[in-house]
């Protein structure tokens, strides 16, 4: 769903998530895993990933913001986890199952070559951690985006307004000028709080690229 309808012809940036978006998205990935937990995507998500919560004190949070290592984050995941009582809780088999399939990513990089070819500026705006930095940004295509704002190395991650501001400034945007891409609910909003044009992503990216490419015109 998107904060307008109609075609935005002064659309000169692209803001994209990653995860979710060019991969498999953790809201979409982890069902079968939790029904085993008997526990629900949201609970799940809630509790190692910090999703519903305030941005803070939570190690997920802390891990993109780069403050603490992996492991520190896996560590504090699994006290937790472990002091709400659930049983069974694999942390290697959660990762896994949210990793899901990038059955689209083909044809949403197809998407942004499209766009970049209409003289589109393409940002990638991820919340991610060091640890995965050598792995997530070479799976990206040489050359087709024009810059990564990556939370563990600015040190803000999304839904702080300041990561947005830093996406704009690098994209070279004004509010008015961009439009970015989630699969988090939470982001858009805060995007569109500051004046982005936001599109949530679904299970299917390609229904999301097909809405970006009908605003762009």
């Amino acid at each position: 769903m998107s904060s307008e309808a109609k075609p935005a012809h002064g659309i000169s940036t692209i803001l994209w998530d990653f995860g979710g978006i060019f991969t498999g998205s953790p809201f979409y990935g982890v069902n079968e895993y939790v029904e085993s937990l008997n526990l629900t995507v949201k609970d799940i998500t809630k509790l190692v990933l910090g999703y519903g919560l305030p941005n803070g004190d939570h190690p997920w949070h802390k891990l993109e913001r780069g403050e603490i290592t992996m492991e520190e984050a896996a560590q504090e995941i699994l006290r937790a986890i472990e002091n709400e009582g659930i049983k069974g809780f694999d942390i290697e088999k959660f990762f896994k199952s949210i990793s899901g399939k990038p059955e689209h990513a083909d044809e949403m990089y197809e998407g942004v070559r499209r766009l970049k070819a209409k003289g589109k500026r393409q940002i990638i705006v991820s919340n991610n951690f060091r640890e995965f930095s050598g792995i997530w940004k070479t799976m990206l295509p040489e050359g087709l985006f024009d810059g990564i704002i990556d939370s563990s190395q600015v040190g803000v991650r999304k839904p702080d307004p300041a990561i947005f501001h830093l996406a704009l400034k690098l994209g070279e945007a004004s509010p008015e000028t961009a439009v970015f891409l989630d699969d988090y609910e939470e982001h858009i909003q805060v995007a569109n709080s500051i004046g982005i044009r936001g599109i949530l992503v679904g299970e299917d990216p390609t229904a999301a690229l097909a809405e970006l490419e009908s605003l762009v015109g």
